[in-house]
């Protein structure tokens, strides 16, 4: 005897009910994980600034992220892998049509990293991270444009503008206690922005790759590839680097807070960034891991790393904060239109 035939307006019914608590998952996985990258780059942002890595500059900013964060990093990704069985997962990329997406983020995302610990020098990790928080907004306007998701709504328009009016704040008292004034300080905004943009495109390439296939399948390679490149990166470009990487690596106490800071990168990467988006998608899991995660990089910037206090950078990222929010929320009217 056969089973009844389930309706398919219940099935419909069954499947969106599915997806939104899989989306519901991404978001708090990025929620979750975004203290873990404000502990390692609040950590990084002020370790950047101190011997051996202001030997030279900014070969100082690419070996701590080279020789420091990157391989402790991906011995977690290892790690975590090894544990949960998903390092079966790795092997489904090779040869696959979406292999080169590995390689595009790889790249963006240690461009992204490189970038953050030189502004950090120059604007320090406290408004380099109120700002990094935008690189979410560049992936989600990628997102919209390419897979053309409506987001442009009256709650979106707010929150961009909210953002607008925290990033202005958060420049205008970061500038009062910047580590460097004038052009420099200009060079750093500048250099953050390129962050913003490459992070931006890595939460996109991230969403894109993983609607084809598991995030695991992405996460090792990316880790993977970034210790490669930086470690030629390092041997060609940087020959000052390999004094300051010898250094670094015969200090016990530089030796474990690049284990710290390692070990939160990876945190983050597994749970805001590739699960969370892969659950949630560029627009909210993108948003919400990346707006959060560098709002904690200032506020632990400001409170436990020593950086000096500004209420108004304080200020300025909360209201980042809430205009995420206004972006990732969407209005009952708007679901029910989407419903029908």
């Amino acid at each position: 005897m056969s089973a009844p035939a389930v309706p398919a307006a219940d099935l419909a019914e069954r499947s969106r009910l599915a997806d939104g608590k899989k989306t519901r998952m991404g978001m708090i996985y990025a929620i979750l994980a975004a203290p873990a990258l404000g502990l390692a780059f609040g950590l990084l942002g002020s370790i950047v600034v101190t011997p051996p890595f202001t030997l030279e500059q900014p070969t100082g900013a690419f070996v701590l992220v080279a020789v420091l964060q990157v391989p402790f990093g991906v011995l977690a990704i290892a790690i975590f892998l090894l544990v949960t069985g998903a390092w079966r997962d790795t092997g489904r990329i090779l040869g696959h049509r979406v292999s080169w997406w590995t390689l595009f983020v790889a790249v963006g995302g240690f461009v992204g990293d490189l970038c953050f610990a030189a502004a950090s020098v120059l604007i320090g990790g406290a408004l380099a991270g109120s700002m990094g928080g935008l690189a979410g907004v560049v992936g989600a306007v990628i997102a919209a444009l390419l897979y053309r998701e409506r987001i442009l709504r009256a709650s979106t328009l707010i929150g961009l503008g909210a953002l607008a009016v925290g990033i202005w704040l958060a420049v205008s008292g970061g500038r009062l206690n910047a580590p460097t004034h004038g052009g420099y300080f200009a060079v750093g905004l500048l250099i953050i922005v390129c962050a913003v943009l490459t992070w931006g495109f890595e939460s996109f390439a991230i969403s894109a790759g993983t609607d084809l296939m598991p995030a695991e399948s992405f996460l090792w390679w990316r880790a993977f590839l970034e210790l490669f490149i930086a470690g030629i990166l390092l041997l060609a470009l940087f020959p000052g680097g390999r004094r300051i990487a010898v250094l670094a690596w015969s200090e016990p106490r530089l030796i474990v807070i690049g284990a710290v800071i390692g070990l939160g990168w990876a945190i983050w990467m597994i749970m805001g960034y590739y699960i969370g988006i892969s659950y949630a998608g560029a627009v909210r899991g993108g948003v919400l891991t990346n707006t959060l995660a560098f709002f904690f990089i200032a506020f632990f910037s400001l409170t436990i790393y020593g950086a000096p206090f500004s209420v108004v950078v304080i200020v300025g990222s909360a209201i980042t904060i809430v205009g995420t929010l206004f972006i990732v929320t969407e209005p009952k009217g708007h679901l029910a239109r989407l419903r029908s």
